[in-house]
This record gives C-alpha cells, structure tokens and sequence, in this order.
C-alpha cells in the first residue's frame, strides 16, 4: 500500500506511506496478493484540488491507447511505442522517462516492465498492468488478456466511474 497527500503526490509516483496531511488532492496505489496473483490499482480522490480533473483525463488518455494496442501477439515495445505517442498527444512527452509505465503483471507486480524496443510478447492468459502517470495522477489497473478483448480484474462498481474509449475506467473521486 503507498499513499500520497497533495504535498508529495506531485513529487512521488510510488509513494511510501508518511504522516502529512492530505492536503487537496490525495492517490492510494494497492498491490495484492491473492491465490498467487498480484494485482495492482491506483486510485485518486481530490478535496477540491483545481488541476485533478485535467490531470486525471490526461492519464486516462494515455492509458486509453496502451489498453488498445494490448492484444495477443502485441510487443511490449509496440505497447510502449504507443504510449509515447499518446503522451505527445497530451503534451506531456517527457512523462516517459519519468516512470515505468508498466507491463506484464502475474505472480510479481510485474513480471516484466515493459522498455522500449522490446520484443516480448503478450498472449491470451497474460495480465497486463499499465500504469501511466504525470505529476499529480496516475491510472493503474490489472487487466487479463482475452482473445478480443480485456477483463479488468481490479473493477470495484462502488467506485464512480467514467467511460474511456468504450471501457468503463475509475473516475476521480471528488469529494
């Protein structure tokens, strides 16, 4: 479990717990541990915090083409390829190098992080676990690949949610 109040959330993509106030903005991320099976997620909830909504639509953006271009027989360098792509999109080019975007999930968080140019391929069986993020935000899920589509494993329908290209993806939590 790591978590991050709006004083670090900006700084920390993978944040260890500490005892600061939440502040406007706050991002949990859980990886658990079930029947062998780690599966990981990240969620967002914003007090009012004026850049949350753009933040968030931007990594759902990101995170939109790489669950797209996620398909049986897809290299992780293509997946990855992609990503940087929807980055430039969203005008934030630089996010790539600012962390692991994620990758092949299963018996690790991740089994393999995706890098660019790598050939590894994904299979009907796999999970995948992308995690793409800017300062302040950060989608994360873990999906099973299908012969057509993706399973999202991590859905919590308590959770308010908001339709990305065609998929149903936690929303922001304001409160």
């Amino acid at each position: 479990l790591l978590a991050a109040g709006e004083a670090r959330v900006f700084r920390y993509r993978h944040p260890l717990p500490r005892g600061f106030p939440l502040g406007e903005l706050a991002m949990a991320v859980v990886c658990g541990r079930r029947g062998g099976l780690v599966a990981n997620l990240t969620r967002l909830v914003s007090f009012g915090h004026p850049r949350a909504r753009e933040l968030h639509a931007q990594v759902l953006r990101v995170e939109e083409a790489a669950l797209d271009a996620s398909r049986p027989g897809a290299s992780l360098g293509e997946i990855l390829h992609t990503v940087e792509e929807a980055y430039e999109e969203v005008g934030h080019r630089e996010a790539m190098e600012a962390h692991h975007q994620g990758g092949i999930a299963g018996y690790r968080p991740r089994e393999c992080v995706a890098m660019p140019g790598m050939h590894t391929c994904l299979a009907e069986g796999m999970c995948v676990a992308w995690n793409p993020s800017l300062p302040g935000a950060k989608a994360e899920d873990t999906f099973l690949v299908g012969s057509t589509e993706l399973e999202n494993l991590t859905f919590d329908d308590r959770w308010p949610q908001i339709e990305v290209g065609g998929r149903v993806r936690p929303d922001l939590l304001e409160v």
